[in-house]
Formats: structure tokens, sequence, C-alpha cells
């Protein structure tokens, strides 16, 4: 499973003339908050087999495969709100 490495990542330069660490990191800071309502509200729907196998033999493992492409996804854009957030904060020093 790849991740994002945050030295991959194209990181914002805090200047003067750009807008401040602290404000930029509160954004992305309060992006990841949102991000983790929304995995919390995503989790709780309930994902049973029950609801797939009249579909087919494959059904369920097609599903299983896709969710798992979501939460691999999800996993990135955490990555991603966390590094800059956490580079933001920094230069913000």
């Amino acid at each position: 499973m790849n991740t994002i490495e945050s030295a991959e990542l194209q990181m914002p330069l805090i200047h003067s003339n750009g807008n401040s660490g602290t404000a930029l990191g509160n954004q992305y800071f309060e992006a990841l908050r949102s991000l983790q309502d929304f995995e919390r509200k995503l989790y709780v729907v309930e994902f049973h087999k029950r609801d797939y196998y009249p579909l087919g033999d494959e059904a369920w493992n097609v599903a299983v495969e896709q969710r798992d492409q979501i939460k691999k996804k999800i996993s990135d854009i955490r990555q991603y709100l966390e590094a800059h957030s956490i580079h933001c904060f920094n230069s913000a020093r």
C-alpha cells in the first residue's frame, strides 16, 4: 500500500506576502477534523455480505475491494491534511 510521503508534497511557503502559517494551519486542521467526522459517519454505515449475495458470488468481493479503495483514498487525504497542518504550524514559529 502506497502512502503519501510529506517529502513528495508541495508545501506552501509561509512568507510576509502570503497567508500566515497559523491561519493556514488552522484551516488544514479544521479540514482534518471534518474528515474525521466524515469517517465516523461512513464507518457506521452497516456494510454486510447479506446485502450483496443476491447479486452473485463475486458481488461481495467487488464491494469489499471498492470500500478498501475508498478507505485508502481517505487515508491519503488524512495524510495530506496532517502534513500540511504540521508544516504550516511549524512555519509559523
